[in-house]
């Protein structure tokens, strides 16, 4: 979970002394504007990683938008791990070659030991002991853990201070001057 406070909003309303309800929807605007700001760049970063679409990312991340009474943001990414169907596999259907599969860009796909894909599961499982069962389903990791990893987590964070201090600027010139 990825929290955007701002620090300093008695000395923001002071400044708006006049319009203190205002500024605080001025706020609440570039906080909110910073959180959408940082889900993007965590898609973007977790897709400069690994090998999964945009859109199988984006149901997991969720943001709590800020509001005037609440001048904070979360975003918070969760859901369970990925089937490692969607990440790079080979073959793609039911087929007696051995299944090579492949999370994260930059490496080879690796052989799955007694790995065979069930299109009815649209997974990938592979088998517990020599016998025909007991099997089992193979999944990557899961948005939480990839967003978890240190360089994007701190590229994520460092987007959405950016983002805010942007906005808060912008913003704020928009309710002087009007616009």
């Amino acid at each position: 979970m990825i929290q955007i406070n701002l620090h300093h909003v008695e000395e923001l309303e002071r400044l708006f002394e006049r319009t203190p309800r205002e500024a605080r929807t001025v706020i609440s605007r570039a906080i909110n504007r910073a959180a959408i700001s940082a889900r993007a760049r965590a898609s973007q970063e977790i897709r400069a990683k690994y090998i999964i679409r945009a859109s199988d990312i984006k149901g997991d991340i969720k943001i709590d938008k800020s509001t005037s009474g609440k001048l904070k943001a979360e975003i918070r990414a969760s859901g369970p791990t990925i089937p490692l169907m969607k990440f790079d596999v080979s073959p793609k259907k039911p087929n007696d070659a051995i299944v090579h599969a492949r999370v994260k860009k930059g490496g080879s796909r690796k052989p799955i030991q007694q790995g065979f894909i069930v299109s009815a599961y649209n997974n990938v499982f592979a088998r517990v002991g020599d016998s025909r069962y007991p099997i089992k389903g193979l999944y990557g990791p899961s948005i939480a853990q990839m967003l978890g990893e240190a360089s994007i987590l701190t590229s994520v964070v460092a987007r959405a201070h950016e983002t805010l201090d942007n906005r808060l600027e912008h913003e704020m010139n928009r309710l002087i001057y009007g616009g």
